[in-house]
């Protein structure tokens, strides 16, 4: 019985989150000034958004990533590209697995506005899902 119980609590946790975890990017001064832009604006979102229950905004130097439950929004930057970078994955819960797009921009500007759209959208969903939390 308990071996039952262990996988089924091991399935709950994988169907929860993602699973995927990114190589670490390491950082650079080059990485930082041109992410500085970013950053900042993921600061005063999480700032902005910090009572919104289940969202989390994690901001370093060279990265952010936004997470609500099973989404998760990484941007950065990369010098080899000379864009600004990112990925947003997705459970897709009827079909199983998950969906992951990977997205560009050219200008740190564009990276902002991406990341307050996520930002929305991320927030949109929370509201809905405090309302109706599950039983």
């Amino acid at each position: 019985m308990t071996q039952i119980r262990d996988r089924l609590h091991k399935a709950i946790a994988e169907q929860r989150r993602p699973g995927r975890e990114r190589p670490p990017v390491v950082g650079s001064a080059q990485i930082e000034a041109a992410f500085r832009p970013v950053a900042e604006a993921a600061e005063e979102l999480r700032r902005e958004l910090s009572d919104v229950p289940g969202l989390a905004i994690v901001v370093a130097a060279h990265e952010v990533r936004i997470e609500l439950h099973d989404k998760d929004l990484w941007l950065s930057y990369s010098p080899e590209e000379g864009k600004f970078v990112g990925s947003e994955l997705t459970s897709l819960w009827m079909e199983g697995g998950q969906r992951e797009e990977h997205l560009t921009w050219e200008t740190a500007e564009a990276c902002v506005e991406a990341m307050i759209q996520a930002c929305a959208r991320y927030a949109s969903l929370a509201e809905i899902m405090a309302r109706y939390p599950s039983r």
